[in-house]
């Protein structure tokens, strides 16, 4: 049974390693770097790597945290670094309002750039406090203030707030 959409976790919450079918499988036991093949040439290896994250119920969560801290080191959920660098750009152009609502829900979630615009979006349009919006993004309160300020003044300007988090925050807000 694999997993359609990654869990939100929290930012650095390895747990789901426990859950990997590469952490009971015997070939792993066989050869500990199973999952880091010395060359790209050691296809066997990379076949049966591949293979043990095939029936992996935590690949997606596998794949998204070695895409979210750049693991650039053997196979991830499934894929090899040069395939997951030619996944990379769209991850990092990921948009998911679930964790944008988790953020905004005080959850220490990773957030790609377009999720951390979209948190700022939803943010101006619902008053969120800046204390928060400064913890959860990281960032001090002087920078959120500037933030929130040229998201009001384009929203004011009408470029801005076309996403549907955006949209649903600002129909709660306005209710």
């Amino acid at each position: 049974m694999s997993e359609e959409r990654p869990a939100i976790r929290a930012r650095g919450d390895q747990t789901w390693q426990e859950r990997a079918a590469c952490a009971v499988a015997i070939e792993v036991a066989r050869d500990p770097d199973l999952f880091f093949p010395g060359t790209v040439a050691d296809d066997e290896r990379i076949r049966l790597a591949k293979g043990i994250c095939s029936s992996c119920t935590v690949r997606a969560t596998c794949l998204e945290a070695a895409l979210e801290c750049r693991d650039a080191v053997g196979v991830r959920g499934g894929l090899t670094e040069a395939e997951r660098r030619a996944v990379r750009h769209s991850f990092t152009l990921r948009c998911d309002p679930d964790r944008v609502a988790a953020a905004l829900a005080g959850r220490d979630v990773h957030l790609t750039t377009p999720e951390r615009q979209e948190l700022i979006r939803w943010a101006a349009a619902s008053n969120t406090s800046i204390p928060l919006l400064a913890s959860v993004l990281k960032i001090s309160e002087a920078h959120v203030k500037k933030l929130l300020r040229r998201e009001r003044r384009s929203d004011v300007d009408g470029s801005a707030g076309t996403s549907s988090t955006g949209q649903a925050a600002r129909q709660t807000a306005a209710a």
